[in-house]
């Protein structure tokens, strides 16, 4: 597929004269454009949108909302001028074992949400804060997509552009937070698990202190026999007495 050049370029100057009526910009479409392989004074924009692909050799079709845009932009303050070359990034059939990248077609819709998003990049960058400033607007569905991004297949990531297809390659944990928790908690002697188990120990010895000081409070050894005598006698002399007083 083919973009038709000629409607960007009208659209994109009705754009950017509906918010500098006297700016002069050109755009123009560069497939040698390199992420961070910036001329002197060029500025780097870049952002994605959805699209449509069509494979030349068996005429599959598919979308993708992951199409990345790469812009340079340039503008000379002393003649008003400005520059963008863009490059449109392309992706292969995963159907055919050798197909070759296929550039991205685009709805009227999105074609003016990425030139719209690209007009207010030049306005922030070159225009100050003079002028009115816009959210980008985002990537919108034309039709439910099905599947994860096909990196192995989009010409940003093999390059290292693509942000979704750097995503893709992240190393995920294997395991959620809380079953690390339930892990750490099961583990005797890791983290919050050694807590607990101090705790219980300190209550075992508490007790056992507590029972070592009951004993020290009771006799420290048994009656001593004499005593129990002498006892024993005192109490004799004192009933026979008793009786005697009597008679």
């Amino acid at each position: 597929m083919v973009v038709d050049i000629w409607t960007w370029e009208q659209t994109f100057q009705e754009l950017i004269q509906e918010a500098k009526p006297w700016a002069k910009w050109t755009l123009k479409l560069d497939g040698n454009l390199q992420l961070d392989c910036l001329a002197q004074g060029w500025k780097q924009y870049q952002q994605r949108a959805f699209g449509w692909f069509r494979c030349s050799s068996c005429q599959r079709s598919w979308a993708s909302a992951q199409v990345q845009i790469l812009c340079h932009t340039s503008w000379e303050h002393w003649t008003s001028q400005g520059q963008v070359r863009m490059r449109l990034f392309g992706q292969r059939c995963q159907k055919c074992s050798w197909s070759q990248y296929e550039m991205p077609e685009f709805s009227s819709d999105s074609t003016t949400r990425i030139l719209s998003n690209l007009v207010q990049h030049i306005l922030k960058k070159y225009y100050g804060n003079g002028t009115r400033k816009s959210p980008e607007m985002p990537v919108i569905l034309e039709v439910a997509l099905e599947g994860s991004h096909d990196t192995a297949n989009c010409e940003a990531c093999t390059l290292g552009i693509c942000g979704q297809g750097l995503k893709s390659y992240m190393t995920k944990p294997s395991k959620s937070p809380l079953s690390h928790l339930k892990t750490a908690n099961s583990s005797p002697g890791i983290g919050a698990a050694y807590i607990p188990n101090q705790g219980k120990n300190q209550s075992a010895e508490t007790k056992e202190a507590k029972g070592r000081g009951y004993e020290k409070l009771g006799p420290s050894r048994d009656p001593d026999p004499l005593n129990i005598c002498v006892f024993v006698l005192l109490l004799v002399f004192i009933i026979v007495k008793c009786f005697t007083s009597e008679s």
